[in-house]
């Protein structure tokens, strides 16, 4: 903080701040040509648990209590909404006691909305109209409406991840048909027990070495995976631990379902869905990230 004046004059720092404004200026804006109603909700109430831990402030009038910072303004926009507001928002303070992410911060700011009488339907016209309205006017970028949508289902399947980042492609594929015919013990053992097999594709990932493949495989592990198959292909076929176990055909039906061809490398994870999808997910974030594959926007 000594220091922070100075820093606050650099031209980036004030182009954030700026952005900033210019992005909730046109949210106000949107939401009340809807109808909505920008309504301050208490700072200093009650514990409101949201699933982090409260930051108390001692009750200087009230010796040994202590009021909450809210973690969000759930239970005062309920309120609200059984009030007869119908439609209510706020630029809205959360505090919560957690230890810290990438998407994690003790405070931060949210836009909180609150609708009666409506559809799934209804919330997500009004959220997309809301970004769409807040990037032509803060940024002049046009986003077409409404965005793509995929169910959750669909999301852990194809990415391992509910928030998944589609910069790149790198889908997960399931070989649990292929494998179950293939007399390699780690694949077989996991489909006997109802487990699935499935992969990942790093286009042009085979000069990725076998320490490189055990440092991706760590972060599996982290969500339970027990280890990870790599295959790697080149032009004179492939290369993998379960190599001699796979029939022509078994090894023909495994490329052409990855789409596969010399250079590419193949990461497989056995095991049961949950824990498969979850390990993928972070597979394919963190080969990715070694690829270069992610890009700005």
């Amino acid at each position: 903080m000594k220091y922070r004046y100075l820093d606050l004059r650099r031209p980036r720092m004030f182009s954030n701040l700026d952005l900033r404004h210019r992005v909730l200026q046109a949210v106000r804006r949107h939401l009340d040509d809807l109808g909505f109603i920008e309504v301050e909700t208490p700072i200093l109430t009650k514990s409101t648990p949201e699933g982090a831990r409260d930051f108390l402030v001692p009750s200087r009038l009230q010796p040994g209590e202590f009021y909450a910072l809210p973690q969000s303004p759930q239970l005062f926009k309920q309120l609200l909404m059984i009030s007869g507001f119908e439609r209510y928002y706020q630029i809205a303070r959360a505090f919560r006691d957690e230890d810290l992410r990438a998407d994690r911060q003790p405070e931060h700011t949210q836009i909180d909305l609150e609708m009666s009488f409506i559809e799934e339907e209804d919330i997500l016209l009004t959220v997309e109209g809301m970004f769409a309205h807040a990037f032509k006017e803060a940024l002049e970028v046009d986003l077409a409406t409404p965005f793509p949508r995929i169910t959750y289902t669909d999301a852990m399947a194809r990415y391992g991840s509910d928030k998944p980042d589609l910069r790149f492609g790198m889908e997960i594929v399931d070989v649990t048909d292929i494998a179950s015919g293939v007399d390699f013990r780690v694949l077989a053992e996991a489909v006997r027990q109802g487990g699935v097999v499935r992969g990942i594709k790093g286009d042009g990932a085979a000069v990725l070495s076998r320490k490189d493949i055990d440092d991706l495989a760590s972060e599996a592990a982290a969500f339970g995976a027990q280890g990870v198959v790599p295959v790697w292909v080149d032009e004179h076929g492939v290369r993998s631990p379960m190599q001699k176990f796979l029939t022509e055909d078994q090894l023909a039906a495994l490329l052409t379902g990855f789409g596969a061809g010399p250079g590419d490398l193949l990461l497989l994870v056995a095991g049961s869905r949950p824990v498969v999808e979850a390990s993928l997910g972070a597979l394919r974030l963190a080969l990715a990230s070694r690829l270069g594959m992610p890009k700005e926007g």
